[in-house]
C-alpha cells in the first residue's frame, strides 16, 4: 500500500465517525436544539464521505498523478479537521462544553474551501502530463 500512514489515520477518522454518529443519535438528542443537531449530523456524514474517499485514493491506479493524489489525500484530511471538527465544537457549546468557541464560526468555510481544492486537485491528477 502506498499510502499506509494515510490509510491508518483515514481509519481513524472513520472510528471517530461511527462514534460521533452513534453519540449524536444517543447523547446529543434533547440536549441540542434540532438546528444544532443537523450541523453535527452534517459533518458526520461528510466526514464519512471523506474518509472513504481517502482510503479508495490509498489504492489510486499508478496512471493518476500520484503527487496530486497524495495532495488530495492531505487536503481531505485536513479539511475533515477543520470542517467537521469545527462543526461538532460550534453545535454542542452549551450542551457537551461550555468554552466560547464562536471564534471556530469563520474557520469552518476554510475547511469546506479545502475539502472542495482536494476534489479539484483529484480532478486535475487524472489528467495525463504532457509530455
Amino acid at each position: 500500500m502506498k499510502y499506509r500512514f494515510q490509510f491508518i489515520l483515514a481509519a481513524i477518522f472513520g472510528l471517530i465517525a461511527v462514534v460521533f454518529g452513534a453519540f449524536s443519535a444517543h447523547g446529543l438528542e434533547g440536549r441540542i436544539d434540532d438546528s444544532a443537531l443537523q450541523s453535527f449530523n452534517t459533518a458526520v456524514e461528510y466526514q464519512f464521505y471523506h474518509v472513504l474517499a481517502v482510503i479508495a485514493l490509498c489504492f489510486a491506479p499508478e496512471t493518476y498523478r500520484q503527487n496530486l493524489i497524495k495532495l488530495t489525500i492531505h487536503f481531505f484530511l485536513l479539511g475533515i479537521v477543520i470542517f467537521c471538527g469545527s462543526i461538532y465544537i460550534l453545535s454542542t457549546q452549551g450542551a457537551v462544553h461550555h468554552m466560547d468557541v464562536s471564534f471556530l464560526g469563520p474557520i469552518t468555510p476554510i475547511g469546506g474551501t479545502v475539502l472542495i481544492a482536494g476534489w479539484f486537485v483529484l480532478i486535475v491528477s487524472a489528467i495525463p502530463k504532457r509530455e
